[in-house]
């Protein structure tokens, strides 16, 4: 019951508001006859907008307040409940420096959208990752000692600390270099070709023939192909460890002298191309500029028995191996 009662006080009242306004407003415009035309407009609508604003007031007085759809959806705390009129910017269409900023924004919306189109970095990479990527060439060069295991130089069959004082202070020099193909993060090829000199000289003992082999020199050739395992624990680390295995061909070029120091002719019938297989390991460093410093020791396996030119045992063949230090770029 009060409900009906407060609807029909509200309609009683608007009712009366509104013929109270548009009264007044008529016998303003009778009194004063000089008003124009847009005065009479200007005060009707303000008494229409004061008239909207009497009824929301009550409204909201008699039932409390209520929200409207717009004011629900808006997030904002002075949301307008009425449109407002929109004023649009004044025109630059005259002014020249708007239209190089124009062009300079058409510029960078397109560079932002080509940027924003770009493949974004992870969030994480190793190391190995940030210098390089896979699938990368590698060309460097090795140097280092040179050193044989043959019938003349009478170093085969040592025990090994034997082994490492002859070979600490007998050896040459060795010069080479290479090319590599890393293919992943443990797997690599690689090819290169080394040059050697190899020397040996026998023991002084009595009664030498003068004809005999005394020392030896040879001159190594070798072309190779070999394929590279890196050890996978260190593949976030700048640091590389490494085995290889390979088969490749040397040149051989051996002359052997005398104790007088004059070249022994011997009636020996040997090719001097023959094949080898190289074995070892290596170490390596990474550097952020793209170059790569590491160490290596290479075996090689022949089956060859004239390295140092003549044939004394028919066990063991002639062998000899690098300790080469190696430095490479990577592009």
């Amino acid at each position: 019951m009060r409900i009906y009662l407060k609807f029909i006080l509200l309609f009683v009242f608007l009712v009366f508001t509104t013929t109270k306004i548009s009264a007044a407003s008529s016998v303003k415009m009778s009194s004063d006859q000089d008003l124009s035309i847009e005065t009479y407009y200007l005060i009707h609508q303000f008494s229409e907008t004061t008239h909207l604003d009497l009824q929301e007031n009550i409204f909201r007085r008699l039932f409390g307040s209520r929200k409207t759809k717009a004011e629900k959806v808006s997030r904002s705390h002075r949301h307008a409940t009425r449109p407002q009129r929109y004023t649009p910017p004044p025109s630059q269409s005259q002014n020249p420096e708007s239209h190089s900023s124009r062009s300079s924004g058409a510029s960078a919306s397109s560079n932002n959208r080509s940027t924003r189109n770009q493949a974004k970095p992870p969030l994480h990479t190793s190391l190995r990752d940030q210098y390089y990527a896979l699938g990368y060439w590698e060309v460097g060069l090795s140097f280092g000692t040179a050193h044989n295991i043959t019938d003349v130089a009478q170093n085969k069959g040592l025990t090994l600390n034997e082994f490492t004082d002859y070979h600490a202070n007998n050896f040459n020099f060795n010069l080479g270099f290479f090319t590599r193909y890393v293919m992943s993060e443990w797997f690599a090829l690689s090819l290169g070709m080394d040059y050697a000199n190899l020397t040996g000289q026998a023991s002084l003992r009595e009664n030498m023939p003068e004809n005999s082999p005394y020392s030896f020199t040879n001159d190594i050739f070798e072309f190779y192909a070999k394929t590279e395992l890196f050890l996978p624990a260190l593949s976030r680390s700048p640091f590389d460890l490494y085995g290889f295995v390979g088969i490749g061909l040397f040149f051989s070029d051996a002359r052997v002298f005398d104790i007088r120091g004059r070249i022994v002719e011997l009636d020996v019938d040997y090719s001097q191309v023959q094949p080898v297989i190289p074995v070892g390991i290596g170490f390596s460093y990474k550097l952020p500029n793209g170059l790569r410093i590491g160490y290596e020791f290479g075996w090689r396996n022949t089956i060859f028995h004239y390295l140092d030119g003549v044939k004394m045992t028919r066990d063991n063949y002639d062998n000899y191996f690098f300790n080469s230090l190696k430095i490479s770029y990577s592009f």
